[in-house]
C-alpha cells in the first residue's frame, strides 16, 4: 500500500506544472487581445475585439520541474521489462539523486468571462473578466529521502522539510486597461485589477525538522507550521485547539465579493530603431485580503521526542490504556496548536517580463523573452526565442524554443486564423510533448475564439498606421 501510494504521489507530480506559466508564446502574437495580460503596452492590432465566455480563453498549465515520466517507469535490462522506480531491483538513490533540494509540481488554469475591447486614436481601452485557478506544492528532497529509505540515511542527522509548501487558489480577476501611444517610439499601457477571492490554501511558513539518534532508537520532531485558508466552513475547535469537526455551510452570495482585492500591471514598449522593439511589464502586483467570514488560521509549534510504544500491557490485561491514546495525549502536551479565523492578506506573486523583438522583414520577426516570477520566497526564471511569420493575410505562425522548469527540450508552436470576423487561435509553449512525451516535465496549451475587427491593412495604409503590428 505504501509503495502504490508513493508511485501515485510522483506520477501525480508528472501530470501537474511549475509555477503559474503563462504561454510564453502569445507574447509576441499582438493580433491576439490576450497579449495585454502580459504586457498591457502592447496594443492588439484589431481596432475592436469582443471575447465570449470560456471560448475565447482557455488556458491550461500541467507538470513538474524535476520528473519526466521515464523517471518514473522505465526499461529494466536486469528485469527484461517495464519497472517502477520502487522495483525492488532498482537501486532507489538513483532516483533520488534526479531530485532537486526544492522540487515543485502544479497546475493553472484560468478562462474567460467577458472580454472586450478598442482603439480610440493613438489609445487603447479594455475591460476583462476571469476566473483562475492554482495548485502548487513544493516538496524537498529529504521527505521523498525519508519516504523512501527510512531514517537510515539521517542517524546522528536532522532531515529538514523546510522547503515543503503547500498553495491552492481560486478567485475572479476584473481588469480594466489603458494604453497611450507617448511618442512614435514610446507606449506606456496599465491595468488595473480588482480581485474576489473565492477560495485558498497555503502554508505560510513550514519548519519541520526530523532528528534521529546516532543509534537510531529514537526520533524528535521539531515544528513551527503556520497554515492559512478561506473557505464556506466552520471549524470546531477543543479546549486545546485540537479541530474536532469542520462543518460545511452553504455558499452565499455574499461569499463571492467578501475577499476582495486588487493588483496592478505595468508595461512599456519602446522603438530602439525601425526594426528594433524593446519591452517590459510587471504582471500581478497586488493582494487580496480574506476577511473573517471565512478565514481559518492554523499554528503547530513544539517538540516531541517518539522512542517507541509499550505495548506489553496489551497483553492479558483487560483495564490496560490503549497505547495509541498515550501517544496521542502526550502529543498535545508537546505540541501546542492554536486556531484563529482572524482575516489576513494574501499577496500574488508577481511576474516581470522583459523582451526584445526584431524585424528581419514586415512579414517575419524575431523574438526574445525573459520571465521572472517570484514565489514563496525565490525566484524562478525562464527564457524563450520566437520566430513569429505572417505568410498571408489571416494567417499568423510562431515557432519558438523555451528553457522551462529545468527543462531545454520545449518547442512551441502558435496558430490564429482570421475567418471574417471570428479569430481561431492554439498555441503551447511545449508542443514537443506529443513527440516525446516520455523525456516531458511539464505541457501548456491555450486556445480560443475572439471576435474582431478592424484588421484590413490597407485601411491602415490609409490611416497613415503602422503596418508591422
Amino acid at each position: 500500500m505504501k509503495k502504490l501510494l508513493l508511485l501515485n504521489f510522483f506520477l501525480f507530480a508528472i501530470a501537474l506544472t511549475t509555477i503559474g506559466q503563462h504561454s510564453q508564446s502569445l507574447y509576441y502574437m499582438e493580433r491576439l487581445p490576450q497579449v495585454t495580460s502580459m504586457n498591457p503596452a502592447i496594443q492588439p492590432v484589431s481596432n475592436f475585439y469582443l471575447g465570449f465566455p470560456v471560448i475565447s480563453n482557455v488556458n491550461l498549465n500541467i507538470g513538474n520541474n524535476t520528473l519526466s515520466f521515464d523517471d518514473v517507469i522505465f526499461e529494466s535490462e536486469e528485469v527484461g521489462s517495464k519497472i517502477t522506480f520502487l522495483h525492488p531491483s532498482y537501486n532507489i538513490d538513483n532516483f533520488l539523486n534526479k531530485l532537486n533540494d526544492n522540487n515543485d509540481i502544479f497546475t493553472e488554469f484560468s478562462t474567460n468571462i467577458f472580454n472586450i475591447g478598442f482603439r480610440a486614436g493613438d489609445s487603447y481601452f479594455t475591460l476583462n473578466v476571469q476566473e483562475k485557478s492554482d495548485i502548487r506544492m513544493s516538496y524537498p528532497k529529504d521527505l521523498a529521502t525519508i519516504l523512501l529509505k527510512g531514517n537510515e540515511d539521517f542517524k546522528g542527522k536532522t532531515a529538514e522539510f523546510g522547503n515543503f509548501s503547500a498553495f491552492s487558489s481560486h478567485y475572479l480577476e476584473y481588469s480594466l486597461g489603458y494604453s497611450q501611444e507617448i511618442s512614435d517610439e514610446l507606449t506606456f499601457g496599465v491595468n488595473v485589477k480588482y480581485l474576489n477571492g473565492l477560495g485558498l490554501l497555503k502554508s505560510k511558513d513550514f519548519d519541520l525538522g526530523l532528528y534521529t539518534s546516532e543509534e537510531g532508537d529514537s526520533l524528535s520532531l521539531t515544528s513551527d507550521i503556520s497554515l492559512q485558508g478561506s473557505a464556506p466552513v466552520t471549524v470546531n475547535t477543543d479546549s486545546s485547539n485540537y479541530i474536532e469537526d469542520i462543518e460545511s455551510r452553504d455558499i452565499e452570495v455574499s461569499d463571492l465579493t467578501s475577499n476582495p482585492g486588487f493588483a496592478f500591471d505595468f508595461g512599456a514598449t519602446y522603438e530602439v530603431m525601425d526594426d528594433l522593439q524593446l519591452s517590459a511589464s510587471v504582471v500581478d502586483l497586488g493582494f487580496i485580503n480574506y476577511n473573517n467570514t471565512s478565514a481559518h488560521n492554523y499554528t503547530i509549534k513544539g517538540q516531541y521526542s517518539f522512542t517507541g510504544v509499550d505495548v506489553s500491557d496489551e497483553f492479558g490485561n483487560e483495564e490496560s490504556t490503549d497505547p495509541m491514546e498515550n501517544l496521542e495525549d502526550s502529543l498535545k502536551e508537546e505540541v501546542k496548536i492554536e486556531y484563529s479565523d482572524q482575516g489576513f492578506l494574501h499577496f500574488l506573486g508577481p511576474k516581470i517580463y522583459v523582451g526584445a523583438r526584431y524585424y528581419l522583414h514586415e512579414r517575419v520577426d524575431f523574438g526574445l523573452l525573459s520571465r521572472t516570477q517570484f514565489y514563496n520566497g525565490r525566484m524562478l526564471q525562464s527564457f524563450t526565442l520566437s520566430a513569429n511569420t505572417r505568410p498571408i493575410r489571416g494567417i499568423s505562425l510562431t515557432a519558438s524554443y523555451s528553457v522551462l522548469n529545468n527543462s531545454y527540450n520545449n518547442l512551441g508552436l502558435g496558430l490564429i486564423l482570421r475567418l471574417g470576423p471570428f479569430q481561431v487561435y492554439a498555441m503551447s509553449d511545449t508542443f514537443s510533448a506529443g513527440l516525446w512525451p516520455h523525456k516531458t516535465q511539464s505541457f501548456n496549451m491555450r486556445f480560443g475564439l475572439n471576435f474582431a475587427f478592424g484588421n484590413n491593412p490597407k485601411k491602415r495604409i490609409l490611416n497613415n498606421e503602422p503596418m508591422i503590428r
